[in-house]
């Protein structure tokens, strides 16, 4: 998947798993995104992180994490340490930064 195309394709969908895998040094989602009665499914794996975070308002006692909008900050040729920044939010009150060398969509790298 090309990067451009990223943002425009999961936001609006459904976080319906999500990872920590402290072990491979990964954050994982599985985003289901459905448009006009076609549901698509997309797993999202942050690989080599340098950085983490989780800002948060509080997202109660929803049942459904709604992936509001994906940020790429800047791209591995654009930044000093060659690292994806990405900011992912869920319900615009909780933001999860994350800082890593490699992103792959459905198992193929982001370009």
């Amino acid at each position: 998947m090309d990067r451009s195309s990223l943002s425009k394709s999961v936001n609006g969908g459904y976080i319906e798993r999500y990872e920590v895998d402290l072990l491979r040094n990964a954050v994982v989602l599985r985003v289901d995104v459905l448009d006009e009665d076609t549901l698509t499914s997309y797993d999202l794996r942050f690989e080599r992180l340098s950085h983490f975070s989780v800002d948060s308002e509080s997202v109660g006692d929803k049942e459904r994490l709604e992936l509001t909008e994906l940020w790429i900050d800047s791209a591995p040729e654009s930044s000093s340490s060659e690292e994806w920044s990405v900011i992912v939010s869920i319900w615009d009150i909780t933001h999860l930064r994350i800082r890593c060398s490699v992103i792959r969509v459905d198992g193929e790298p982001l370009r």
